[in-house]
């Protein structure tokens, strides 16, 4: 009842409380942010979800619709990221259509090109459609930056703003130039608020600007992402900016397990501090599942123009916490929240446990002894010069190598690759033990 009353309370109502109104760059938002209407394509006319069987976005995605991802310093766009020969997930998470667990009957409510709904725990696929297609992210990308955060920076550490901060483009918790904040606070108007003036004070204390990217592209990749190139960390578009909703999963996942991120992202509202002649202000989360539904655990809003709306949700029911991504929507049948609510309603009527794929990167590709090679030090004739494997993304296929007669190096190899495989489904058993017994 708590979080529906607080729902409830109009934006008006609370901007009237504080000083600081900025331009927000998602619709959905709630409270201290005053929205700026976007073009009414983005908005509307979409009066059932795209179809993607045809993976009509399986190398980049759809066309922009403005110039925000044309590159201004004269550099081309970077290509699309290779296609990966294995997709993280499964056989399933390789569908581009919709593709569901036994029980799990798909919304009709919804208009999103792209979802999926997972387990945060177990990391079981309960229903997903386009996982591994190439979408814009907007703002819910930055769970990454909140992840390299919390990696590199105590939450205690003070930041002063900047001016540059305090003028960011889009979406502003509302940051005051040489105001005093904590990175914990910084990490609150990032995540509840979509604060892109945060994003920036807190690029500024990771090294700058082209080391935060460096940094967020560095833990996708750490993550397992195949189709993550983050070419903005505050969710701006920007060329070469792609994502999957498999990938986000991971994010997702990996930052759900963060206390601090579970707790700010499940923080109704936080007393903010302002800054030299400007008094302190309320941020209310902008995440209307949080605050609308009794179960909601919090989440993350987005949009732009070329994006549309993004979003993730989750709920825990009954210690059960599911969630849902759901990329380039419309609010033609409904808001993003309630299509998440809906996605994350019927996947609670699959039992736990049904899962059709699981929420993990793939596991390490194991190393290929070298070519044979002659008495004279060259490769045998007719061995490869390169070792194949896959690349860091899994997106290359694997190279057979000349093996020659070396049956004991390959008897060798053998017995390793099968001990790790052994230690690795015994860690994989005990962390399903250990999951068992929290719940």
């Amino acid at each position: 009842m708590r979080r529906r009353l607080l729902g409830a309370v109009t934006a008006t109502a609370l901007l009237s409380t504080s000083p600081f109104t900025a331009t927000a760059e998602q619709p959905d938002t709630a409270t201290l942010t005053v929205t700026t209407t976007p073009p009414q394509t983005a908005l509307s006319g979409r009066p059932a979800a795209p179809l993607t069987d045809g993976c009509p976005w399986a190398t980049t995605p759809v066309e922009p619709v403005d110039a925000s991802e044309t590159p201004t310093d004269g550099r081309p766009v970077p290509p699309p990221l290779p296609v990966a020969a294995r997709p993280a997930g499964g056989p399933a998470m390789a569908e581009c259509g919709v593709t569901a667990a036994p029980g799990f009957l798909v919304p009709e409510e919804q208009t999103a090109t792209a979802w999926i709904v997972f387990d945060l725990d177990d990391g079981d696929v309960i229903a997903a459609k386009d996982p591994h297609g190439r979408y814009r992210p907007a703002s819910i990308i930055k769970a990454l930056l909140a992840l390299v955060t919390l990696e590199h920076l105590p939450l205690d550490r003070a930041v002063v703003a900047t001016r540059d901060s305090a003028d960011m483009e889009g979406s502003r918790v509302g940051l005051v130039e040489d105001g005093r904040y904590t990175v914990e606070q910084l990490l609150q108007g990032l995540l509840m608020a979509s604060g892109n003036d945060a994003a920036h004070a807190l690029a500024q204390e990771l090294g700058g600007d082209q080391r935060t990217l460096e940094l967020v592209n560095a833990k996708a990749r750490e993550l397992g992402t195949q189709d993550t190139r983050v070419a903005d960390y505050t969710g701006l578009d920007g060329p070469g900016m792609s994502t999957s909703p498999f990938d986000l999963a991971l994010i997702y996942r990996e930052a759900w397990a963060n206390p601090v991120f579970a707790r700010i992202v499940d923080t109704d509202f936080v007393d903010f501090p302002g800054g030299p002649e400007h008094e302190g202000f309320q941020v209310w989360n902008d995440n209307h599942l949080l605050l609308n539904d009794p179960d909601g655990i919090g989440g993350k809003t987005g949009f732009t123009d070329d994006a549309r709306h993004t979003f993730v949700g989750a709920k825990n029911v009954d210690g059960r916490r599911l969630a849902a991504i759901i990329l380039d929507t419309t609010v033609d049948r409904g808001r993003p929240w309630e299509q998440a609510r809906r996605l994350l309603d019927a996947a609670y009527a699959v039992p736990r446990g049904t899962g059709i794929g699981s929420v993990e990167k793939l596991p390490p590709v194991s190393a290929v002894p070298s070519p044979s090679v002659t008495a004279a030090g060259s490769p045998a004739a007719g061995a490869p010069t390169g070792t194949g494997g896959d690349d860091a993304s899994g997106a290359t296929g694997n190279r057979s190598p000349a093996w020659g007669p070396a049956a004991a190096t390959t008897g060798v190899l053998f017995l390793v690759v099968l001990i790790a495989g052994i230690a690795l489904n015994r860690r994989l058993a005990e962390r399903r033990r250990t999951r068992q017994r929290r719940r």
